[in-house]
């Protein structure tokens, strides 16, 4: 499909989309959800304590209105936006409010992980994609199509997430060569081993004695590098049935990730961040409403047309017949000339 073509047709308001943001903002929910606010804000080595408020992280919501509310309730106020922006409510409002709240954990806190920092971005880069939704709900469809300087908003946008979460996953796996524990297949083994990153109880002890087979761990290793890669490069190159792939395996990988090291926050956010990476372009609905256009088309087969035998019961009025030169009625008109010329 050509790009003027993707462009008079693009439509991201759709189901795809409200997944990828609840998916995304869930991430976050489960942060601060399930972390002491503390612990967000412990010093670290020789820094001051947290919250940071330098320069533009002065906007932050741990930074606004000084002393006059408690890290505590800001934290609770962070994580109710977070649940409305989950829930879908008018994502042209939220969409604002989730790229200020990621800005704020990620620039804030003490330990900001890579979760963080993908989700600060991808959530800005989102703002021109919600600002142009209209939408009540997310999970909703929209009633009026979008304008043509909105629909190469929204796809340019799109396209800004996809280089994004592209060149995270090319730079991670590429980045892995440099590292002798990966092109030596032991590091797994040793990230499960790993007193504060790695796995617990009975998953520790099952995850290692599977990595304790060198077959198995050099090709989790390499498995992993190949898919980063294979992932950025359809990201930027596939195709839409590529790029739905692409997301089962990520989704896949991260729940591995999940399983074994409990990396929630980082997970989440990857799969929302690669799921709106891999929205479709092809035309909003253009394939979920196959079945209605069959059944359309049969019931104007079925639809009784004149002089057609009526199916509610009542008879038709039946033409009469014409006769041939041989005195034989026809019932078709369209045979009398035939029979004359016999």
């Amino acid at each position: 499909m050509s790009l003027l073509s993707t462009l008079s047709t693009f439509d991201h308001r759709r189901l795809w989309f409200g997944v990828a943001r609840t998916v995304l903002a869930s991430g976050q929910i489960v942060l601060l959800a399930f972390t002491d606010p503390r612990a967000l804000l412990v010093p670290v080595g020789d820094q001051p304590a947290a919250p940071y408020c330098d320069g533009v992280k002065a906007i932050s919501a741990y930074c606004l209105g000084g002393d006059v509310l408690a890290p505590s309730t800001r934290h609770a106020i962070m994580l109710i936006l977070l649940v409305v922006v989950a829930s879908g409510f008018l994502p042209r409002a939220t969409g604002i409010l989730h790229a200020w709240v990621t800005f704020s954990i990620a620039g804030s806190i003490a330990l900001p992980d890579g979760g963080e920092l993908a989700a600060k971005v991808v959530t800005l880069l989102l703002v021109p994609m919600c600002l142009t939704d209209d939408r009540w709900w997310h999970w909703t469809r929209p009633r009026s199509s979008l304008s043509p300087s909105a629909r190469g908003v929204a796809y340019a946008a799109l396209w800004a997430v996809r280089l994004q979460v592209a060149g995270i996953y090319l730079h991670s796996g590429v980045g892995k060569f440099a590292s002798s524990d990966w092109l030596s297949g032991t590091a797994e083994y040793y990230v499960l081993r790993d007193n504060m990153f790695g796995a617990a109880g009975w998953v520790r002890d099952l995850g290692v004695a599977v990595m304790s087979v060198p077959s198995f761990a050099f090709a989790v290793a390499w498995g992993s590098i190949a898919l980063e890669i294979a992932v950025g490069v359809i990201i930027l190159c596939g195709t839409d049935r590529l790029r739905r792939v692409a997301l089962s395996a990520v989704i896949v990988f991260h729940v591995g990730i999940i399983v074994t090291i409990g990396l929630w926050t980082f997970a989440l956010v990857m799969i929302g961040a690669v799921a709106v990476a891999c929205l479709p372009a092809t035309p909003r609905g253009s394939a979920p409403h196959h079945v209605p256009a069959v059944l359309s088309a049969l019931r104007r087969r079925l639809r009784p047309d004149r002089g057609s035998p009526s199916l509610s019961g009542i008879p038709a009025t039946v033409p009469v017949a014409d006769e041939g030169a041989d005195g034989i009625p026809s019932p078709h008109r369209a045979v009398v000339p035939e029979q004359g010329r016999r």
